[in-house]
């Protein structure tokens, strides 16, 4: 299997390098052809038994699993990707659990490949993007193409057909989002909210193709904002609209918004877009939207190599760490201890003995 991987990967490797038209689309395809036609039809009637009889990945169900993948994802999995192990937290008969396995492959995929996983790392947003493919090449392994054709047809998409993709196939609603987003002609996000706690368990999102992602956009764990008309979606079914998002930290844009309730569940799917897909407004008065322009860096911390997208700080130049909200500098600072012999220094804890440092020492 892995010649073959290597084989197709010769040939389709120097086109990628001169593309300037990759996207998360053709990312997620071209992660996908890597798999022999067979294994593919065959993983959605069986993941656990393609990856581990046909790809040879350790696969173990942990039930206490706590940690899961960092900036998203639709999927409750961690990988260590150089060993070949798979962690899944189990939904026995699930589709969920089908699609966590799924999400799980699409990074050892892109793992495999290495300048697909180089290509991301330059992009804008790459954390969030990496998980934005692997959602990809989840959803194109669990829901036929025939399906999605049949239910959306030739019209614009709308939030009813998530729930219409769901009944039509085995496919988990995450993967009806992402499918659904995969089709948006312009910027803009399929959103999964629970109506309980109005927050997003879900999101797909379709960033601008030459600008890339916006600074507001519906992001797994977003709480929506008091008075937001979403709030108040149950008391009417389903909604088109003009409204907006707005991010914890006070990043706003203007969307146009399909929305509709999923029944008792009082799940409420919602299709944002960058334009007026469904004739919400007579009158279209567009505001100038931002998008993220902040530098990347690579950083080593919390354990994890780690591309970050943020201004450094302005002491040591060093970015901070999603994970601890830590830079360099202050990581050291953490390091140090105060000498016990009255100087009242700081200093690294391997220049002290006995709690003393080599001036009160001498």
């Amino acid at each position: 299997m892995r010649s073959n991987c290597s084989d197709r990967l010769a040939r389709w490797l120097m086109p990628l390098r001169q593309s300037r038209a990759m996207n998360a689309e053709t990312c997620a395809d071209r992660a996908l052809e890597q798999l022999d036609p067979p294994i593919r039809s065959h993983f959605a009637s069986n993941p656990l038994e393609v990856l581990r009889e046909e790809l040879q990945l350790t696969v173990r169900a942990v039930e206490t699993l706590a940690q899961q993948r960092d900036d998203g994802g639709a999927c409750d999995g961690l990988s260590f990707l150089q060993d070949g192990v798979i962690l899944y937290a189990p939904t026995p008969y699930s589709r969920r659990e089908n699609f966590t396995l799924a999400h799980e492959l699409g990074h050892w995929l892109i793992e495999q490949s290495g300048v697909l996983y180089d290509w991301i790392a330059d992009q804008s947003n790459p954390q969030r993007l990496l998980e934005t493919v692997c959602d990809r090449v989840a959803q194109r392994l669990l829901l036929p193409d025939g399906v999605l054709k049949e239910v959306v047809g030739e019209g614009p998409i709308r939030a009813r057909h998530v729930l219409e993709l769901y009944d039509a196939s085995e496919a988990s609603a995450p993967a009806c989002a992402i499918a659904l987003a995969s089709r948006l002609p312009t910027m803009g996000a399929v959103a999964i909210i629970d109506g309980s706690s109005n927050t997003v368990t879900h999101s797909s999102v379709k960033p601008d193709a030459e600008l890339g992602w916006p600074t507001a956009y519906p992001w797994p764990g977003d709480v929506l904002p008091i008075g937001h008309p979403l709030r108040s979606l149950a008391q009417v079914h389903s909604r088109t609209m003009k409204t907006f998002w707005s991010t914890p930290w006070g990043d706003r844009a203007e969307y146009y918004v399909d929305a509709v309730i999923a029944g008792r569940a009082r799940r409420a799917v919602a299709i944002l877009s960058d334009v007026d897909l469904w004739g919400a407004e007579s009158l279209h008065l567009e505001q100038a939207r931002e998008f993220d322009k902040r530098p990347a860096a690579e950083i080593h911390c919390c354990g994890q190599d780690r591309v970050v997208r943020g201004y450094p700080c302005p002491e040591c130049g060093h970015p901070f760490c999603p994970a601890c909200g830590l830079c360099r500098c202050q990581k050291l600072a953490l390091r140090e201890q105060l000498c016990s012999g009255g100087c009242f220094m700081r200093f690294q804890s391997h220049l002290l003995v006995d709690g003393l440092c080599p001036e009160c020492r001498s």
